[in-house]
């Protein structure tokens, strides 16, 4: 088992090398893009995983060549894709395909080290490692203009329950007191989606057994993120019409983005709670463990 560490730990360091143009461009990516701030912990969570499951992961299993060779070669395919395309690429999509070329490189050099057995079992902590790619812009842009509308529909409603006068233009809202407010595509939340994605995927991962609730999970983030935008959208709409103007310029406003979040975790931590009290006792677990089945192991 040491010599494959060794030989895996020398297959990372040769990805290293070869992609450290496109490394280097990502971590200026995370420090300068509050989109990407998460990026530094990925490594951290899926090397934390892979330690914690070792016993489970890495017993003895054959390696086999032929699939790790594959995946590398995709890989690098990937990488070089991205710098002939380079010229006309955004920094976004570019970093899209040479980190997504790292991803399998390092995916592929884990089945050279330990084998397809090792990788079926260590499965979440290696492809949690996808959350180190940009997400492409034919992805990004909708999904960020489907948050805003979302969001901008989810305001009315709760205008109407708290008897709120308001007229609404598409993503405009005007009320009382000359108050104009646009759901602009930095009220979507796509930064806070993305932080709460990935938190509910690493509970799923570790309170969940069924692959169903995981999913499930991940996806009442979405609603969830709707109703935290439409809540700070109305409280502070409502607070500069009842109030003062000033607080569409207070910190509640720029800063306040945290207060929000936690109430979107407050939000999802029960739902959470009820997904695992729902579990047959059998499949309950306080480990960490990946199935891809609802049978217990």
């Amino acid at each position: 088992m040491t010599k494959r560490v060794l030989a895996y730990m020398l297959i990372v360091i040769v990805g290293a090398l070869i992609y450290y143009p496109a490394l280097e461009r990502l971590a200026a990516l995370s420090l300068n893009n509050q989109l990407y701030s998460h990026m530094p912990l990925i490594p951290i969570v899926s090397l934390y995983f892979l330690i914690t499951e070792r016993k489970r992961i890495f017993s003895d299993g054959a390696t086999r060549a032929l699939p790790a060779v594959v995946l590398a070669a995709i890989g690098l395919a990937f990488y070089g894709a991205g710098f002939m395309y380079r010229p006309g690429l955004p920094e976004n999509d570019f970093l899209a395909l040479c980190i997504a070329g790292l991803v399998l490189w390092l995916i592929g050099g884990f089945i050279a080290a330990f084998g397809t057995a090792a990788f079926r079992r260590g499965i979440f902590p290696l492809l949690f490692m996808a959350f180190l790619i940009p997400i492409p812009t034919f992805i990004l842009d909708p999904v960020v203009e489907t948050l805003q509308v979302w969001s901008a529909n989810a305001v009315e409603p709760i205008f109407k329950l708290i008897g709120l006068p308001y007229f609404r233009d598409g993503l405009v809202y005007e009320v009382p007191g000359g108050v104009a407010v646009k759901v602009a595509k930095e009220c979507s939340g796509i930064r806070s989606t993305i932080a709460l994605v990935i938190t509910a995927v690493v509970a799923g991962h570790m309170f969940l057994r069924s692959n169903w609730r995981r999913v499930l999970l991940v996806l009442c983030v979405f609603p969830v993120t709707v109703f935290k935008n439409a809540l700070r959208i109305t409280s502070l709409t409502t607070l500069a019409a009842e109030l003062d103007k000033s607080w569409l310029d207070s910190w509640l406003h720029h800063s306040g983005g945290v207060v929000y979040l936690l109430i979107a975790f407050s939000i999802l931590g029960p739902i959470l709670w009820l997904l695992r009290k729902t579990e047959p006792k059998k499949t309950q677990t306080t480990g960490t463990s990946f199935t891809f089945t609802d049978s217990p192991k």
